[in-house]
């Protein structure tokens, strides 16, 4: 068994702290970002798969032929006075007096953006700036600077490669060596395409049109990482390079930008600039109190969008810090007419003038809309929205909505062939064997895609009831017409319904499709007991009303609890997303009832494997199982002791939501880990770590449960954790695990062994197999644990699933904790054949279903938030390093729970039922 502190629950920081000197856009291994290196180690490789066929694929990953074993100076770079925002940095370090000064040293000089810099040189610098000589009014104060680049300290190469041959441990040494050579690769390619993070997009890229408002960019993503490789005769080093595609602003003027953005709101603002008028103007309290209005509110999303000035020369660029608004302003608010500021003429003298008289005087621009909000720089700088553009590839930071999601995915997706080609484009694009900067540090790198070895993993056999049996093959893909499901729902369902909603069917096709799914649900071993209640609702009847209706009818018609309700709903437009999610609260959090959304047109159709495929869910929701794994007996299970899993998954709020973050765990109930009962909840404001208050409400009723259901304790138990960076495993074995193990201790007496697993699917590693499936995409089972993973952790890329379009993404796998101890081989091919166990679907999961169950319970979860879910209005206020004002996770003060399951006075008893299903596929 493990062990456990004798402390309590572990709370989290109020901030994660991490070393200093972290350069987030490098790809670090996990260590990197712990504090105590002596607290926490990750385990090492035990070894590789020895199962399997062996095959051969190439990867995206251009390995480095070589590092100088050098010495380079490290530089701090200082600016007097220091300026606001990163944007003058790059100014000052590109100016000519400077860039004239540096090209007289001996060695060229790679420079981060800010404060630090690297080169062979060793000497110091002092130079005084005048930013104004490039803006053509030189000598004002505010542009002076003094920079003065001065040596720091030596970083030795020879420190990276020990580490890399597992003959030195990780420290600052190693971290500053990998923060230099991802600066150094970078170097050259920035200087000739706009560099976002650690992708590069060219003004000639490909591109295609979002909206009115923005376009999609197709680049190419490069990043240095460390690898297996040092075994097989290369450094540990190499270039991971692929196709980035991101979502841009389309160049243009501001005011078309403000334009389509105001529209893009939808409802009275769908009008656009031409009716936003009194839309900006302040809104007037009944008290008199001057607010902002609805619509300016809304224009705080534009904080920090980049733009440059149409009406002088130069390539200067501002950043909007907020749209300037104050009660001095009056009921007319903040615009060119209102806002004015003290002038100083040529004689000497001051006289106030308004931003429009302004303009008019010094530039003969008459403003065509000087009711505009005015933007307000970090500076205090006020400009005119109409003297404004927005330049190409200006990134687009929020979520995309359904119609551009669509016209992205259709821009991105590629298959395996021509996504290549475009990586080998990108590889030329850098120009490794070209770049001055890796030549005079010494680097090389190949520009030949690498063949690695993998293994082809075997595909379990699947078990049906009544001894049938399906083997997949190599397919990733099965039929299920003619078999009965491994375990029918336990409970004879004889409490049922089909509704149709706002006569989205007329009664004869509800009628139609109810008996095609009972006889379907049948053929498949489904437990009915008798016909379903039919209700077909024609009126104006409003979703809450029509599921207390359902649940109503249905219960009194069979005068027991309703087991399930069917909902036909319509299509087009008078179906929403919200619509759905109003429909699942109202069934989950009033009545704790299991439910199935239909479309109109699937119930009118009645399809035969639609019906299937919905019968399966059915029968999940119901408590049944679809297949299990064949080569296991009936009675036995795949594990030689009691064994559970856990996926947790947290998500967050697209970019420009205050909505909180919702976190779910997932725990299996069967002694094959099959079937997965789900708890979810609120995780504060972009909390990634589970709260220990989360960890206890949530996994200790499954954990009693599993108890009750099992008869016993477990004594293994594997953790799948999803969506977390190398940079949060620590917290997750520091907090987590911790805190579940003493949720086991409590519940169970003791504590079982764990083995912790990280899964993500965040990641620019592609294969690209001598021979895959008819798209040249892996097939399912293609495992490789060589020259993509770590140098010596314990890490793997598992390609389980038949890609249906594109091409094929595997899942990393980290081990990031193993007190089980299972071997490499039981191990990974557990993982792949338990990826063909998910409930919903007759093709293998490209993610191990703990996971995957984790994410569709909390994608359900976004339907059980209170209909106000932002932070208090009294939280906090900051203003962050641009000058605009945003709030701290630690500021937002309490987070608002999820409503509470089968709330209705009459339904409590419901709510321990519907916890036990699987009530979110």
């Amino acid at each position: 068994m493990s062990t456990i502190s004798s402390e309590g629950p572990r709370a989290l920081p109020a901030e994660f702290r991490v070393p200093n000197g972290l350069n987030k856009r490098c790809d670090l291994p996990p260590e990197a970002y712990i504090m105590d290196l002596d607290h926490t180690r990750f385990p090492a490789r035990p070894g590789f798969n020895t199962t399997g066929q062996t095959i051969k694929v190439a990867v995206n990953q251009f390995r480095v032929t070589n590092f100088a074993n050098m010495d380079v100076t490290l530089y701090d770079v200082n600016v007097s006075p220091e300026p606001k925002g990163s944007i003058v940095w790059k100014k000052i370090w590109e100016t000519a007096e400077v860039k004239n000064r540096l090209n007289a040293c001996k060695h060229p000089w790679i420079y981060d953006g800010k404060s630090l810099a690297w080169s062979l040189n060793k000497e110091e610098i002092k130079i005084k700036v005048d930013l104004g000589v490039e803006k053509g009014s030189p000598g004002k104060e505010k542009d002076m600077f003094l920079l003065h680049v001065r040596p720091s300290k030596t970083i030795r190469m020879e420190a990276l490669r020990a580490y890399l041959a597992n003959k030195a441990s990780w420290d600052t040494s190693v971290l500053e060596c990998m923060n230099f050579l991802d600066h150094l690769v970078r170097q050259g390619p920035s200087e000739r395409f706009k560099l976002i993070k650690r992708s590069l997009f060219s003004q000639t890229a490909r591109a295609t049109r979002l909206s009115d408002l923005t376009e999609a960019v197709r680049g190419t993503y490069s990043a240095i990482r460390m690898t297996e490789t040092v075994n097989s005769g290369g450094l540990g080093l190499a270039i991971n390079v692929d196709v980035s595609n991101q979502a841009f602003f389309i160049g243009q003027p501001m005011v078309q930008v403000l334009d389509c953005f105001i529209r893009s709101l939808g409802g009275k603002f769908r009008g656009g600039l031409a009716e936003a008028r009194t839309h900006l103007l302040p809104a007037i309290t009944p008290k008199g109190e001057v607010m902002r209005s609805e619509l300016f509110k809304a224009l705080r999303r534009l904080h920090k969008l980049r733009f440059s000035l149409t009406h002088i020369k130069g390539d200067v660029s501002y950043v909007i810090s907020e749209f300037e608004f104050g009660t001095q302003y009056g009921k007319d608010g903040a615009n060119a007419k209102t806002v004015e500021f003290m002038q100083r003429k040529e004689d000497g003298t001051e006289k106030k003038i308004s931003i429009y008289d302004y303009y008019m005087e010094k530039y003969r621009l008459k403003l065509k809309y000087p009711w505009l909000p005015l933007i307000k720089t970090s500076r205090g700088n006020f400009f005119p929205i109409e003297l404004c553009e927005v330049k190409r590839l200006t990134p687009y930071p929020f979520k995309l909505d359904p119609t551009q999601t669509a016209s992205m995915i259709k821009f991105a997706v590629q298959r395996p062939r021509f996504r290549k080609e475009h990586i080998m484009e990108g590889v030329a694009d850098l120009g490794w064997a070209q770049d001055k900067y890796l030549r005079a540090f010494g680097v090389t790198i190949s520009p030949q895609m690498p063949m690695v070895q993998a293994k082809l993993l075997k595909n379990p056999e699947l078990a049906f009831a009544g001894g049938q049996k399906k083997n997949p093959g190599n397919a990733g893909r099965w039929d299920i017409r003619g078999v009965r499901f491994s375990v029918p729902n336990p409970q004879p369902l004889k409490s049922w319904a089909f509704v149709s909603i706002g006569g989205a069917v007329d009664a004869a096709a509800l009628t139609n499709f109810a008996k095609a799914f009972t006889n379907t649900y049948r053929t498949h071993g489904g437990n009915i007991a008798g016909p379903p209640k039919i209700l077909n609702y024609t009126g104006t009847v409003s979703l809450p009303d029509a599921v207390h209706k359902a649940y109503q009818e249905t219960g009194s018609a069979f005068k027991l609890a309703p087991q399930i309700i069917f909902f036909v709903v319509p299509m087009g437009t008078s179906w929403t997303s919200a619509m759905y999610e109003r429909l699942k609260k109202n069934a989950d959090c009033r009545f704790g009832v299991v439910s199935q959304v239909i479309l109109a047109k699937n119930a009118q159709k009645c399809d035969p494997q639609l019906l299937s495929n919905v019968a399966m869910k059915v029968n999940a929701k119901l408590g049944g199982q679809t297949y299990r794994l064949g080569h296991w007996p009936a009675t036995g299970s795949q594990f030689s002791v009691p064994t559970c899993m856990i996926g947790v998954d947290v998500s967050h709020a697209g970019p420009g939501s205050e909505k909180p973050s919702v976190a779910s765990m997932c725990l299996s109930m069967d002694k094959n880990a099959c079937y997965y009962t789900a708890a979810v909840q609120t995780n504060g404001w972009r909390v990634e770590v589970l709260t220990p208050e989360n960890v206890r409400s949530m996994l200790g009723p499954m954990v009693t449960r599993w108890r009750q259901i099992n008869k016993t304790v477990p004594q293994h138990v594997f953790y799948f954790r999803d969506g977390v960076a190398e940079g949060q495993f620590a917290h997750v074995l520091e907090y987590e695990l911790h805190n579940i193990k003493r949720v086991f201790k409590e519940a169970c007496g003791t504590v079982p062994k764990f083995t912790v697993i990280v899964a993500t699917k965040r990641h620019h590693i592609r294969f690209f197999p001598e021979r895959g499936d008819k798209n040249d995409n892996p097939l399912p089972g293609t495992l490789v644990e060589r020259e993509v993973t770590h140098p010596f952790h314990y890490d793997f890329y598992l390609n389980s699933h038949l890609a249906i379009q594109g091409t094929a993404r595997p899942v990393h796998y980290n081990v990031i904790h193993d007190e089980v101890g299972m071997k490499v081989d039981a191990l990974q091919n557990l993982i792949y054949h338990q990826c063909y166990t998910y409930c919903r679907s007759t093709t293998a999961v490209s993610l191990h279903p703990a996971v995957y169950y984790a994410h569709l319970a909390s994608n359900r979860a976004r339907a059980h938030e209170a209909d106000v879910a932002s932070p208090p209005q009294t939280a906090t206020v900051k203003k962050d390093e641009g000058g605009s004002k945003k709030k701290s996770a630690t500021d937002k003060g309490p987070c608002p729970k999820l409503l509470p399951l089968a709330s209705e006075p009459n339904n409590l008893g419901a709510r321990d039922a519907f916890l036990a299903s699987m009530w979110y596929v």
